[in-house]
């Protein structure tokens, strides 16, 4: 079958340096889509097979080409700061802050998703915050998980950007609490 495909560059740097070429594409046709191996080709050259479940016309599915090494993504520490703070009552503090920087060496305009991590509280004690100058995610609790933030955007040929990410934390201080990284 030949399929329309939405090629994105994912990339979780906190876990790995390297980018991932994927491709999705609804399923056409009149009938549904038999599960099995599809075999994979990258510019016309095999690269390997991957499986694909049963899918019915109009549901969409997403099959990964493996490390591409034409988006080079780097996340690097811009901060980092413990202490306390305080005048008639003390408080912890701990400020981090990344510069993930992302650079489309194709010849072509690229589809970027990049993910990373954000701490959040389940104590009303540990306040939580984003950094002032930090890039916006384009989604919060990415696929309903929560502090996971997500950024995707379009990265034009020989371009680069960068994704400021950081955070803020205070909690008391008689209370431990423990590494955020």
């Amino acid at each position: 079958d030949d399929h329309e495909a939405k090629l994105v560059v994912e990339s979780v740097p906190r876990l790995d340096p390297n980018s991932y070429l994927t491709a999705s594409f609804a399923v056409k046709g009149q009938g549904p889509m038999l599960p099995g191996i599809a075999n994979l080709y990258r510019d016309g050259v095999f690269v390997g097979q991957g499986g694909l479940p049963l899918l019915t016309e109009g549901e969409e599915a997403t099959l990964g080409f493996g490390v591409d090494d034409l988006v080079k993504v780097e996340r690097k520490e811009v901060k980092k700061s413990v202490g306390e703070e305080g005048i008639l009552t003390s408080s912890n503090v701990e400020e981090r802050a990344w510069d993930i920087t992302v650079k489309n060496l194709h010849k072509g305009k690229m589809a970027v998703h990049i993910l990373d991590r954000m701490p959040f509280s389940a104590s009303e004690k540990i306040e939580v915050e984003v950094l002032a100058g930090m890039t916006a995610p384009t989604e919060k609790d990415y696929k309903k998980r929560r502090g996971v933030m997500s950024w995707s955007f379009d990265l034009e040929p020989a371009a680069e950007t960068v994704v400021k990410t950081g955070y803020r934390i205070t909690w008391p201080e008689d209370m431990r609490i423990g590494q955020t990284e």
